[in-house]
């Protein structure tokens, strides 16, 4: 029984080894609800399923700034986007799933937000805002994390 363990236990240390963590931080800055479901949501998915197919793991960071923000804002109607846009139940949808289900991380540019006077609380809950862009950007790609944008 000893020596069926200690296999066993060589086996899933060996499987385990053999998998591996791909990263990759996303700059996203794109207004285009295409872009946004198809580009990013779609795309990410995809790139986790290629993943976890071949054994591996896909680290995900979506950076948002540019004409992106308002898809983030879960409270429309106490934002800046409230005449602009409308709440599109489709794309809140898939970025739930890609934080809930594929752990996909969501970080919000602190500068634009202030720049374009989005509260914090009318962000979905799963999206951080601790920094501006070009700092996450920095420090993602200095863990090695690869680069991809979205625009």
């Amino acid at each position: 029984m000893q020596m069926f363990k200690t296999v066993f236990l060589v086996l899933v240390m060996a499987v385990s080894s053999q998998a591996a963590q791909k990263k990759v931080v996303i700059n996203l800055t794109s207004g285009d609800t295409h872009v946004i479901s198809s580009g990013l949501i779609d795309s990410l998915q995809s790139m986790n399923d290629y993943y976890h197919k071949q054994g591996d793991t896909l680290l995900a960071v979506v950076v948002i700034s540019g004409d992106a923000y308002g898809y983030f804002v879960e409270d429309i109607e106490h934002s800046p986007y409230k005449d602009k846009m409308k709440h599109d139940k489709k794309i809140a949808s898939g970025l739930e799933t890609l934080h809930e289900r594929y752990k996909v991380v969501l970080k919000m540019c602190q500068a634009g937000m202030k720049k374009r006077k989005i509260e914090p609380k009318t962000l979905y809950g799963f999206v951080e805002h601790d920094r501006n862009k070009n700092i996450y950007l920095i420090d993602y790609q200095n863990d090695g994390y690869a680069y991809l944008e979205v625009r």
